[in-house]
Formats: structure tokens, sequence, C-alpha cells
């Protein structure tokens, strides 16, 4: 959410026109990173709901290919039973055009000429490629040249050292921003450079960190390659001793890089039970295996925001702090064979998720009524942020996940104290979605929603209003498919969030 606060009304003209122009839009948001390596998290239906839903266009050079090498290696590992996995054979096989039941995973061209060639360390080279590959957006928000393609990923090489600041700015984030506004129906995934050995003083750790921290604050989709490059699958981290893409670092402090963290596990560990050899460009088979699990999990999750067969449209998703417990409150506007929910926790928004009720909370079933239910989490700690996810369960063996939301103790004191518009639900939308408002005083507000040119769509409120929490509908009934802005103004505050109509 974007607020702007101050009397200067050209001041914040300015920077709601700049908001305009660099429009920053995903289908969901996430960091993937060494938290999100569990592979043996993901169900059947998680890993199926991926290969029906995602087209994926994958542009990178020798680096990037960690990550489909490791996925190439994952197909004999999982048929083996490794990390007890149990699914159908080839289930996570993968390939250009998904045939034969597989992802549909296409790999540019590599340092060739051909689609999606090199990687995004060679600007403009990736965004005319990126451009040439998609063609003109068409209705859905997708490229007309390949509009079944919905995901689009560009690795890194060496070049990300060279390309901090402004210059980061210019040639990456920026881009990939315009492509977010220009092509609503695709996921952009962002990308961290490899690890060099310059430790945190370094400028790939400093570029590194420009781009997490962008995708954090504006919830964006990261595949942190960096990241992974510096934790072993235990969670240890040596990105402060000079680690290496080959996953060398300097163990003692004295200048010389004298350990490998891959070997090392891969020594200790059994080979096709807890790790799988497979080909590793500049590093080592595990740094591949865990980047590989890190795709999958962050292929599922997207796929989850592109089923629109699940059964429950959820409405609304919140905390509060009662006696020592978090409460997690969610509302249902209808639900359709709905057997019941699930609730998972973890102290990370983006992975480590873990079930914590001991039975399915029943649903209604089938209603076309609002319904309201609460679970009460009574195992938690003062001082400690959790984060929340809401598993919804159809009786035909769907699942989706709603959030995630946090919650902690003592957080009902600052509750409604804050100008807050929250994301709204469902986006994408169509035709209809909900904004919700928290007001911390009785006062006057405008909530309107605004087209990518600046122009007034439709005022949804304007007038006095009590303090709290107030939720609005919009109809999109009669608008083109495409990016538009929600607009909350308050005398001298102005907050704006982003959806989608794709129809």
């Amino acid at each position: 959410m974007f607020i702007f606060r101050g009397r200067n009304k050209m001041k914040k003209l300015f920077f709601l026109t700049m908001l305009l122009v660099t429009v920053l839009y995903s289908q969901t948001a996430g960091i993937y990173d060494h938290h999100a390596t569990d592979i043996t998290s993901l169900t059947q239906e998680d890993i199926q709901r991926a290969k029906d839903w995602l087209h994926i266009a994958y542009g990178h050079t020798s680096h990037g290919s960690q990550i489909t090498d490791g996925m190439t290696g994952l197909v004999t590992f999982a048929n083996n039973g490794g990390k007890g996995l149990s699914f159908p054979t080839d289930f996570f096989k993968w390939n250009n055009g998904g045939s034969g039941g597989a992802l549909d995973l296409m790999e540019g061209d590599g340092y060739g000429s051909g689609a999606m060639d090199h990687d995004c360390g060679y600007y403009p080279n990736w965004v005319n490629e990126t451009t040439s590959f998609l063609g003109t957006p068409d209705a859905n928000g997708r490229g007309a040249n390949n509009p079944d393609v919905n995901v689009i990923m560009w690795s890194w090489c060496g070049q990300v050292s060279s390309k901090g600041g402004q210059t980061l700015i210019d040639e990456y984030l920026a881009p990939m921003a315009q492509f977010e506004a220009d092509y609503p129906g695709i996921t952009f995934i962002y990308m961290t450079g490899h690890a060099d050995g310059g430790g945190e003083s370094g400028s790939v750790h400093i570029n590194n960190q420009q781009i997490r921290q962008f995708c954090i604050e504006n919830h964006k989709i990261l595949f942190d390659f960096y990241d992974l490059d510096c934790h072993d699958p235990d969670g240890n981290y040596y990105g402060d001793k000079n680690v290496t893409d080959n996953c060398d670092y300097d163990s003692d402090g004295n200048g010389s890089n004298d350990k490998n963290w891959a070997i090392d596990w891969q020594n200790s560990h059994t080979e096709n039970t807890e790790w799988y050899s497979c080909g590793s460009a500049h590093s080592q088979p595990l740094n591949a295996n865990q980047k590989a699990y890190a795709a999958w999990k962050m292929f599922a999750e997207i796929a989850r925001a592109y089923d629109t067969t699940l059964p429950v449209e959820m409405s609304d998703i919140y905390t509060r702090s009662e006696k020592g417990s978090i409460v997690l409150y969610w509302k249902t506007e209808s639900e359709v064979n709905n057997l019941g929910f699930n609730i998972y926790r973890s102290l990370h928004e983006s992975a480590g998720y873990e079930k914590i009720n001991f039975q399915v909370i029943p649903g209604a079933g089938n209603s076309t009524l609002p319904n309201l239910y609460q679970y009460t989490d009574d195992e938690v700690v003062p001082n400690q942020k959790y984060w929340y996810r809401v598993e919804d369960l159809g009786s035909d063996g769907t699942r989706k996940f709603h959030g995630p939301i946090s919650g902690w103790i003592g957080q009902e004191l600052q509750e409604l104290v804050e100008f807050k518009l929250y994301p709204c639900y469902p986006n994408p939308f169509n035709p209809g979605t909900k904004f919700k408002v928290s007001i911390p005083k009785q006062t006057a507000i405008t909530l309107t929603v605004i087209d990518l040119s600046g122009n007034k769509i439709s005022e949804i409120f304007s007038g006095g209003i009590d303090a709290g929490i107030h939720e609005f509908h919009f109809d999109a009934t009669g608008l083109p498919s495409g990016l538009y802005f929600y607009q909350l103004t308050c005398k001298n505050d102005i907050a704006v969030e982003k959806m989608v109509l794709m129809k």
C-alpha cells in the first residue's frame, strides 16, 4: 500500500503520477529462499495444480541452469523415494509444452540467438527479448505471440555485481515493474544473482539486498538465488564467510576459502536418500537440489492464484490478540462442496508453514450466505510475530490457501488506530471485488477507482464515516480487463492499492 501524507497537493500528485508510471503488480507474492526448500511439504494436488495451470518461459545462462538441472535430477530422486517422497512415476517431469503430463517450462536459448536468449544481466537485450517473445498485450493481459505463457523468469549470471543503485533500478527493477503493468495476466518472477565470494561488504551482497528489499516492500515474487547459495539445508548461514557460487567459504576468518558447505553436507548424508547427484553449473549438486525444491514450492504457490476452480470465496481474514492467545477470524461469502478448513502457522511470511489444528474445522458445505469462522491459537509467546494461512478443503480433493496474515500478542492495542487501505479481495477479479478500509476516528473520506491514465473511473464512497473497519463492494461490469488502482483519501492522507480485472 502506498500512503502519502502532507498538505502539499502538488507533491502528492507527483507521487501518484510516479506510481501510475511505475505500476507494481503480481498475481501473488512471496520470497522463495532457503525457508522454501521443504519439498516434502508439497502434496500431489499442489504439484498437479502447478502442472495444470502454469506455462513458464525461463531465460537463463549457465548459473540459471542450476534450477532446471536440479529439477531434472529431482524426477529420478522422487521416483526412487528420496526424502520419503511417494508420487506417481515421473511426477516432477517438466518439458517445453508440458507433454506427457509434465510441467510446461520453456528454457530460453542461453548464449544463442533464439527466443529468451542470454539472461537479465544483458540490458537492454533481456527487455527486448521479453517484448519480442510476448508480443502485444492481449485482452487477458498476456502476450499475443505466446498467449498461453503466464509466468516469466529471468536469471542473472555475474552482472549483478556491477548494477547497484540507480543502474539496478533502470536496467532491472523498473523494466520488470513495467512488464507487470503491461502484462497483468502474467506473473513475473524477480531473481537475485549468485554469490561471488565478496561477503556482506561486497557489491553482489549489497545489490542483491536491494532487489530483495524492493520485492519485500512491493509484494513481489522473488526467487532468492543468492540466499540459497548462502545457506545449507540445515539453515546455517555462510554469507558472512565470503561464500562463493561453488559453496566454498572461509571457515576461520583468515581470508582463504578452506571449506565447502555443500560437499561437507553431501559427505555426511546419504546420497539418493537425502540428496541426489545432478548437473549444477559452477556449483555442487546439493545447491541445485535446494533450488529445485524452492522452484517447485514457488510454482505451487503461484498456481494457487491462477486456479479458479477452488471452492470457497473468502472475503476477509484477520487476527486479534485475546487473553494471551491469537484468534484467527475468516469470513466466506459462499461455499461449494466445502469440507472445512485447516490452519497453518509459521515464523516466516513466505515459507515454513505447519498445520496446527488437530481436526478439520467443519465448513458450511454448500452455502450462498456469509459464514464467519474463528480459531484460537494458544501455543504462542509474547514478543513474537506469527504468520497464518487458512486452507479450505473441497469434497473433491481440491485445496486452496488464503493469506498469509500476521498476528502477535498485544496487537489489539494497535488495531483501528491507523489510516489503512487493505488489499482488495479477490484480486484478480471478475466482475466484483471488495475493498476494506481502517479509519482511526470519525471523519470524511473518499474512495475512488482510477485507471492507468489517472482518470477517475468510479467513486465508491464519499462522505462522513465512523471509526472502525469498513467494507465496500466494487462492480466492474462494463469495464475492460486491465490494471486499475483504488484510492482512499482522508484530509491530508492518500492511500493507493492496485487490482486487476481479468475477464
